[in-house]
């Protein structure tokens, strides 16, 4: 993917803390808009499902540098030349200040996207793992413009 990929740029957006898992209070003290930059490579197969390496940093939720580094695989729906929906996934390290002591750490989420011509929008979802109110349950929003 790194060698035979094109190159991407990654800009981050918004992360929208579910109101069912974060109090009013809380959610008001997060910080929504999630802006960031990367860069990543992608290769498309001729069935559409592509391959992307990516490394980008983001703030937080806490307006904390938040980097990533990782892979992300998915498949697409429809013709190239449409809006195509796609699903995936994605496995990357991590490393927050406010986790682990800033220690980077693996992570697997899913991915939902739409494609147009060079342009994907993409959201995941990061879960609420047992941390009980205002400890996860996220999506996260981003995209990526393939450069040709």
């Amino acid at each position: 993917t790194w060698k035979q990929g094109k190159d991407e740029i990654v800009l981050s957006g918004f992360a929208w803390h579910l109101p069912y898992t974060w109090t009013a209070e809380k959610r008001a003290e997060l910080n929504q808009y999630a802006w960031g930059l990367g860069y990543g490579r992608t290769v498309e197969e001729p069935d559409g499902d592509t391959h992307t390496v990516f490394g980008f940093g983001f703030l937080d939720s806490h307006k904390n540098a938040e980097l990533q580094v990782g892979y992300a695989w998915s498949t697409f729906w429809g013709p190239r030349d449409g809006i195509q929906p796609g699903l995936g996934y994605t496995a990357m390290i991590v490393q927050r200040p406010d986790i682990a002591n800033g220690i980077p750490f693996p992570a697997v989420l899913p991915l939902f996207s739409l494609r147009y011509g060079q342009a994907t929008l993409v959201t995941t979802y990061i879960p609420n793992l047992g941390g009980g109110i205002n400890n996860g349950s996220v999506l996260y929003v981003f995209g990526r413009v393939t450069i040709e």
